[in-house]
């Protein structure tokens, strides 16, 4: 049984050439839908390094903005032209946005996933350190390791989700968990519109859409954790160490020998890198850093 686990980010996709980048999605997205493109222009902090930051910036949704938009459709009960319809008007506005921001942007972005062109094998440079026969904790949607390096599937765990499993939803979001004083819902009272409830039900429920449930979904993975014990080496390739999977790392520090050595991979920003996984708490001895390019 191998000892080796090998986690894989972003950057393995990147390094092979395919064009996998969150600022990719942002171009397929504003060609395929500018709905939601000019939706997440409006309603998300939107500046030049949202791509480089897309998970976490999810978070960043402007409900009161949303709120203030809304109410132009909040009709008074008295107001001489009402109609039956203005019941709904309210709801139906933050309802457009929020679907467009969570269920069509996640639609779409699995559409894109599911397009990204894999290089034909012996076309490209491999990385040298995989080893077919390693375990894998996959963070990418592709299925790159399976046709440029022959890992078999049951090998690899794609943690979010693969393209290679169109019935399943990939895992897309940020990691912010609300608490109950932070939730829309938790302003209603007896005296709150019902329709303003409806709109801060649907606010909410964004939120809790666009969550990264990571807890669940180390849990549901269990055994593939509780099965880490025998790991010697661990090998992680193009993964940034981004906040919003810490807690994946974590788990995984605490489900290995303490002597378990890591190699990390970095592009660019060395300091950063240490700085972030010097967060983990293992012994900097056994620990190294490398471009990716000569692993």
């Amino acid at each position: 049984m191998t000892h080796r686990l090998i986690i894989i980010g972003n950057g393995f996709d990147l390094h092979h050439g395919i064009p996998s980048r969150y600022s990719d999605f942002g171009r397929y997205l504003e060609a395929e839908d500018p709905d939601v493109h000019r939706l997440i222009d409006e309603y998300l902090f939107f500046d030049k390094d949202f791509w480089n930051e897309f998970e976490d910036r999810l978070a960043s949704f402007d409900s009161d903005q949303v709120i203030d938009y809304a109410t132009n459709f909040l009709v008074s009960y008295g107001a001489d032209d009402w109609s039956d319809a203005d019941h709904h008007n309210f709801e139906y506005e933050i309802e457009q946005i929020v679907e467009g921001l969570a269920t069509k942007m996640r639609m779409r972005f699995a559409e894109w996933i599911r397009g990204l062109p894999i290089p034909a094998p012996r076309t490209v440079p491999l990385v040298h350190c995989i080893d077919p026969g390693a375990r894998f904790l996959n963070f990418n949607y592709t299925s790159t390791l399976q046709i440029l390096y022959g890992v078999p599937d049951a090998n690899i765990l794609h943690i979010h989700g693969s393209s290679g499993s169109p019935d399943k939803q990939v895992v897309l979001g940020h990691g912010w968990e609300r608490q109950s004083n932070e939730l829309l819902s938790g302003q209603i009272d007896e005296d709150t519109d019902t329709r303003v409830a409806g709109g801060y039900q649907l606010i909410d429920d964004y939120f809790a859409a666009t969550f990264k449930p990571t807890a669940k979904i180390i849990e549901s993975n269990r055994a593939f954790f509780s099965g880490l014990r025998n790991i010697s080496e661990i090998w992680v390739l193009g993964h940034s160490l981004a906040d919003v999977d810490a807690q994946y790392f974590e788990k995984i520090v605490t489900c290995t020998n303490p002597s378990t050595r890591w190699t990390i991979s970095y592009y660019n920003n060395l300091p950063e890198m240490k700085s972030r996984f010097s967060k983990l708490g293992v012994t900097e001895a056994l620990v190294q850093f490398s471009p990716l390019e000569i692993l």
